[in-house]
């Protein structure tokens, strides 16, 4: 009844012109409730509240072409250090390592007077966050002459930690400092070795300084190493800060962020990096982070200073970046002839030292087998995945970076941290289903300063996510490269026997892999 008195109400009015000429005042509309009139007021939005170490980051730019700190001037780093880095012909400290370098340097020099601050530094990959940290680490280590473990640095894959170690090594030149790798490449008891010496009069005792390893394994260690101490550890770093949570949450709960709050001495700094760095205070919350200091990077306009840059903190907290130098396309495909519109992208853009991502390590598997197929032996082409093992993929790696490859197929295994120079173009087969990886992916490229280039393939029905997904980082400079499916019908009978070629070669070590199975099951049974 009430509802139809409403409309009625507003015929009459539409009658004698009240609603055409002029607003209604609801207020004296008695008897009615009128919804979603235009005069209501609307709820004031909430507002975001930060800490105030988030809302007050130190900002650091991107811009690695105009390079202005040289190594020389930086007076607070030992002398040693510097000559090291001129004879690995570092002139010049990128942006992240100019503005975090010589903080951490101060911050060290009153450890016995005041606890160090915590250190977060978001920056983009290639940007030369690793030897931020090493340099500092060895500089403060110099002075110990007892071995204990004072440095402990995790990483979320092998590849990586043995990247950061061969960073340390050759920057500990010429000191007492010794740096340990472990990762699982070699057997337990070796690492265990490495690790600890059996003293007859004080019992366990450490051999190392500063060890690097992967979190899965420094977890068994913990576990099973007997006289692994980390009680007097000067520094904590993880690298790689959020992919290292995610894959061992056991770090978060207290196996080893809060492990030092039972310690009689001061706990010990934590430096947290990565290019896609948690800006979630809840998150961040459970790291027990002291009185914490953020450095992040964005990527500024042409010619403006990091100082002159004004943040809207509402939209800025949490967003990732890539570097300058990095150009960004997509190309739209049709499933059943990607792979064709992937050779002819290779043969459009001259793509050599080259990577490409897929899915899954079956996908990397296929489509390497099919590449090869196809270029026959115009490109040399291989795969890289968690199935191989560790002395394999270092042995790719190295082939890869000395240009003896030219196409890397992968699965996302490769997409973190890893420095791989000279890399021209980064192809995302497999659309990224969330930005943290597209981010990675992209940071393959473009780093220290190269030019460098990302694409990715979709299908028209991935467009809209991908390029929603890519707004998140307010990234608007991405550009459609065009490749008419007209071009690639000359390729027609290459590709059909391609794919035969793919579905023999397949079905081959089908029948391969089932006569190795059938073997071990008789070998058992005897």
């Amino acid at each position: 009844m009430m509802i139809l008195s409403t409309k009625l109400f507003w015929k009459e009015q539409e009658k004698h012109g009240d609603i055409k000429n002029k607003k209604i005042d609801v207020k004296n509309l008695e008897g009615f409730t009128v919804l979603g009139d235009e005069n209501f007021a609307k709820k004031a939005k909430v507002k975001r509240v930060l800490p105030k170490w988030l809302a007050n980051p130190t900002i650091i730019s991107v811009n690695l072409q105009n390079l202005k700190t040289k190594v020389s001037e930086v007076k607070l780093l030992d002398k040693s250090l510097r000559k090291l880095l001129k004879a690995n012909g570092i002139q010049y400290f990128f942006p992240v390592q100019a503005e975090v370098i010589p903080w951490l340097l101060k911050a060290n020099s009153h450890t016995d007077v005041i606890f160090p601050r915590d250190v977060c530094v978001s920056a983009p990959t290639g940007s030369g966050k690793t030897l931020a940290f090493v340099l500092p680490i060895i500089q403060a280590l110099k002075k110990h002459s007892v071995k204990r473990i004072r440095a402990l640095v995790i990483l979320p894959t092998q590849d990586l930690a043995n990247q950061v170690f061969k960073t340390f090594k050759i920057y500990a030149q010429n000191t007492n400092i010794d740096v340990c790798l472990i990762t699982g490449n070699h057997p337990f008891a070796t690492e265990q070795n490495q690790l600890i010496t059996d003293n007859k009069a004080f019992g366990p005792l450490s051999k190392i300084d500063i060890l690097v390893c992967t979190a899965g394994r420094l977890v068994d260690h913990l576990k099973m190493t007997k006289g692994l101490d980390l009680q007097h550890l000067e520094f904590l770093i993880i690298d790689e800060a959020d992919r290292v949570l995610e894959k061992q949450p056991s770090l978060q709960t207290g196996k080893i962020l809060n492990l030092f709050s039972l310690q009689k001495r001061r706990p010990p700094q934590k430096l947290l990096f990565s290019a896609t760095l948690s800006q979630d205070p809840e998150k961040l919350q459970k790291l027990s982070l002291f009185q914490p200091k953020l450095f992040t990077s964005i990527v500024a306009e042409s010619g403006e200073a990091p100082d002159n840059i004004v943040l809207n903190m509402e939209t800025f907290v949490g967003k990732y970046t890539t570097p300058r130098e990095l150009a960004e396309k997509y190309v739209i495909t049709s499933l059943d002839l990607k792979p064709l519109f992937l050779y002819k992208l290779i043969k459009l853009e001259k793509l050599t030292r080259s990577i490409v991502f897929t899915h899954s390590v079956e996908s990397a598997h296929r489509l390497a087998i099919l590449l090869k197929s196809l270029f026959k032996s115009e490109l040399k082409i291989e795969e890289i995945s968690s199935n191989l093992q560790g002395k394999n993929r270092s042995v790719l790696i190295d082939k890869f970076s000395n240009g003896e490859i030219d196409l890397l197929v992968c699965t996302d295994a490769l997409a973190r941290g890893i420095d791989l120079p000279n890399v021209q173009c980064v192809v995302s087969y497999s659309a990224p289903k969330y930005l943290k990886t597209y981010i990675h992916r992209a940071g393959r490229t473009a780093r220290a300063g190269e030019a460098g280039l990302a694409v990715t393939l979709l299908h028209p029905s991935q467009l809209a996510k991908f390029k929603g997904m890519l707004q998140q980082a307010d990234k608007q400079n991405v550009e459609e490269l065009t490749i008419p499916e007209e071009d690639l019908e000359p390729l027609g009978e290459q590709y059909k026997q391609s794919l035969q070629e793919l579905k023999q070669f397949i079905e081959k070590e089908e029948k391969s892999d089932l006569k190795q199975t059938m073997s071990a099951k008789r070998k058992r049974k005897t």
